[in-house]
C-alpha cells in the first residue's frame, strides 16, 4: 500500500508539492493584485489632481492675459477715443470683466497755470472674479491734453 500512496502522488513523473511551487511562481497572489492596484490609483488620482491643477492655472492665466489687454486698449484710447481731460468712467462687460478709467490732473494746479498742455494721470482698473477670488489688473501713465483753464 505504500508504494501504491507514493505512485499516486508521483503523477506524471514528478512530485505533486513541485507542481503547487511552480504555481505560485506563476501568478500573482491577491494581495499583490490588490497592492499594484492601490498603487495605480494614487498614482492616476495624483496625476488627475496635477493636470486638473495645470488646466485651471491655464484658465487664470488666460483671463488675467485678457484683463491686461483689456487695461492697455483703455489707457491706448485715452486721446483718440476719449478726450484727455478730469473724468471717471467705468462699466461691465458681458465676459465679466467690470472696468473703470480715471483721467485726473497730474501735481498742483498752481504748477501747471499758464501752460498750453496739461499734463494728466490716466489709470485703469479692471476687476473679475476668478473662481471664489475676486481678481484686478491695473496701469497707470501720464498723458499730455488740453490744460484745464481756470474759470
Amino acid at each position: 500500500m505504500a508504494g501504491d500512496q507514493l505512485i499516486a502522488n508521483t503523477c506524471r513523473g514528478r512530485p505533486t508539492h513541485a507542481r503547487t511551487s511552480d504555481a505560485r511562481e506563476r501568478g500573482f497572489t491577491l494581495v499583490e493584485v490588490i497592492v499594484a492596484l492601490a498603487m495605480l490609483s494614487i498614482g492616476l488620482s495624483v496625476l488627475l489632481g496635477l493636470i486638473s491643477n495645470g488646466l485651471r492655472q491655464a484658465k487664470s492665466t488666460e483671463r488675467a492675459a485678457e484683463a491686461s489687454s483689456l487695461a492697455q486698449s483703455l489707457l491706448a484710447g485715452v486721446g483718440t477715443d476719449r478726450p484727455v481731460k478730469p473724468g471717471a468712467f467705468e462699466e461691465a462687460m458681458p465676459n465679466g470683466f467690470r472696468w473703470q478709467l480715471r483721467i485726473e490732473p497730474y501735481g498742483a494746479a498752481a504748477e501747471q497755470e499758464g501752460l498750453p498742455v496739461g499734463l494728466y494721470v490716466v489709470s485703469t482698473d479692471v476687476e473679475w472674479q476668478d473662481g471664489r477670488e475676486q481678481r484686478s489688473f491695473a496701469l497707470r501713465t501720464l498723458r499730455l491734453g488740453p490744460a484745464e483753464r481756470s474759470k
